[in-house]
């Protein structure tokens, strides 16, 4: 009786042992994927988190941003038929996606290790090769930093927009684009002005990867799966695009 209870106390415990390390392979998370630094140059021994920030003296953006880049003027998407137009230029968080995105050289502010040094894993133009180089013209991008507004959208275009839901801690409430077919807080909006109604990169991009779903798989760093990293939501079927664009994805229009 005694062996075979430290038999089924052997076998749990290593199933045990396997669950943990599956479960740290399969969770959502920014090590391992093509935000990590040591992805990106292929050099073990960096800061995955330096690479984008520093607990102290950022550059007073937030989240305690690192990387340092001059002002960058950018022509966004226009359209007759894109109703919420502003004109603005990218605001945070997307001017921060923008600065590793635009193709233009940025280095960190604060380098990892004693004091600030140098260090030339952290200061490049980002690898046409491996990561999205949209450039400074966005002409040919899905808008951003607009307010997201459903009811200007007017009868001709008809997209279906839905109405955005909030979410409250405390005494802050903040505003989320829901989805039909999965959790209703899948794509949240930022700012402070026009209510925090604004869309952003980080409203379909989750830039830690926080989200769980199938099709993501990563070879000599880059994404080839059937889904790429960092989105709110599987795009499998288009999914993401159908939750904003309704009418137009099921032809109710």
């Amino acid at each position: 009786m005694k062996k075979v209870l430290l038999l089924v106390l052997a076998l749990s415990l290593v199933l045990g042992v396997a669950t943990v390390l599956r479960a740290g392979i399969d969770s959502p998370g920014v090590k391992d994927t093509p935000h990590d630094v040591r992805i990106i140059t292929g050099e073990e021994g960096l800061e995955p988190c330096a690479m984008c920030h520093s607990p102290h003296s950022g550059t007073g953006e937030y989240p305690l941003w690192n990387r340092d880049q001059g002002p960058q003027t950018y022509t966004l998407y226009e359209s007759v038929s894109y109703d919420m137009y502003s004109g603005n230029q990218p605001a945070s968080p997307s001017s921060l996606c923008l600065v590793c995105h635009n193709g233009v050289f940025s280095s960190l502010v604060n380098y990892p290790g004693p004091g600030s040094h140098s260090g030339e894993e952290y200061d490049y133009e980002m690898n046409p090769t491996f990561w999205a180089m949209l450039g400074t013209d966005l002409t040919n991008e899905h808008p951003i930093s607009f307010t997201y507004n459903p009811y200007m959208d007017n009868t001709q275009d008809n997209n279906g927009f839905p109405d955005v839901v909030p979410c409250t801690t405390g005494t802050r409430v903040r505003w989320w684009i829901p989805s039909a077919g999965g959790p209703s807080l899948a794509y949240p909006l930022y700012g402070n002005d026009n209510g925090g109604h604004q869309f952003e990169c980080s409203t379909c991009h989750a830039v830690h990867d926080t989200v769980r779903y199938n099709g993501k798989q990563l070879v000599g760093g880059k994404s080839v799966g059937t889904q790429v990293y960092f989105l709110r939501n599987s795009n499998a079927v288009s999914e993401m695009c159908a939750d904003c664009h309704r009418n137009r994805y099921d032809g109710s229009w």
